[in-house]
């Protein structure tokens, strides 16, 4: 059976598309004062390979992020970089149908497929870039292990490797990342580096016959490296702060150290400072916000739904994270103002 929160979406993408077919989608837009609001879109992945179909709720293809900026532009968006955006929002000067497009993570198909596509479309972007992974050409451990499990399409796993002691199932997205877990909780209590990390992945790969090899090289879910980052600076691209380690401590002082960590290595690979911010994961709490303004950070975004206003806090800026399983239709009706 369809659960609650199914039907609701069904009945109200139908009537959003109902809308849309009678013209009245437009005039409602032109009614309802979006005009006052920023719309910033989130985006993660594109995928290199089939890593939609395996976290629709994240990730994108590149044929739909196409779709997308086409949407953009025959609704005749105006997409502006973050700093633009923020500037007009705080005077309350926004052009209609204001946008700031937004990735986070700095993974390297920001490099490979969204800035050329977007350089296509002439549109500008902010990359919020969390900088340890940049030292390594290899992908991110949680994120590798999760997707491993996922193409083995084994329905539940036993790890003699962890010694867990038990089968795990493995059946969905819940599953998996319960079993992700206690692999990297087994990990980090044994203090393994991240080479040594990578190693257990390959073996894990070995023991579901997929080529670990092959996927390194493709360099699926591996984060920019430092020269990738300086060239997507000079290309026009807002490179801004995401932590080094995407983690958000609740000590002041370790805090502090990811911030101060991960500006130093954007510094250090484009020249610039970067005084901008997103919470990794969406991971805010309030006493983060003086912690952030003493850092000399002038926004920073989550993962809260819903569009920017010029009264939102500048450090508690609300986003529309867009993915494969978002339609074209509930899309549409954030751009144009019908949901806010």
């Amino acid at each position: 059976m369809l659960s609650t929160n199914r039907i609701k979406k069904s009945l109200k993408n139908a009537a959003l598309s109902a809308l849309r077919k009678s013209g009245v989608h437009r005039v409602v837009s032109r009614l309802n004062r979006r005009d006052s609001k920023l719309l910033i879109l989130c985006y993660h992945v594109i995928a290199l390979r089939d890593e939609h179909e395996w976290l629709g709720g994240l990730y994108i293809s590149l044929e739909r992020f196409r779709q997308r900026l086409e949407i953009l532009r025959a609704c005749h968006a105006n997409v502006m970089t973050l700093d633009e955006g923020l500037a007009c929002l705080k005077t309350d000067s926004l052009p209609p149908r204001s946008v700031v497009i937004t990735f986070d993570d700095g993974f390297y198909d920001f490099y490979r497929h969204a800035m050329p596509t977007l350089q296509a479309f002439g549109y500008a972007s902010t990359l919020y870039v969390s900088t340890y992974y940049s030292q390594f050409r290899l992908p991110i451990f949680n994120l590798i292990i999760n997707y491993l499990l996922w193409k083995s399409r084994n329905s539940e796993m036993d790890f003699p490797l962890i010694e867990l002691g038990k089968c795990m199932p493995t059946r969905n997205e819940r599953e998996r990342a319960q079993v992700v877990q206690a692999i990297v909780h087994w990990a980090d209590s044994r203090k393994m580096t991240t080479l040594d990390k990578n190693h257990f992945a390959s073996e894990l790969a070995t023991r579901f016959h997929l080529d670990y090899d092959e996927l390194v090289r493709s360099r699926i879910l591996q984060i920019m490296s430092p020269d990738e980052i300086a060239a997507a600076t000079k290309a026009g691209v807002q490179v801004e702060l995401h932590t080094h380690r995407h983690r958000t401590p609740r000590d002041r002082d370790l805090f502090n150290r990811e911030i101060c960590d991960n500006r130093a290595r954007i510094l250090e690979y484009t020249g610039r400072n970067p005084v901008h911010f997103c919470y990794p994961s969406g991971d805010y709490a309030l006493e983060f916000l003086p912690w952030l303004r003493d850092l000399n950070v002038k926004s920073a975004t989550t993962c809260e739904l819903g569009l920017a206003k010029r009264q939102s806090d500048p450090l508690l800026l609300p986003r529309v994270l867009d993915a494969t399983d978002i339609d074209d239709v509930d899309f549409e009706s954030w751009l144009l103002g019908i949901r806010t």
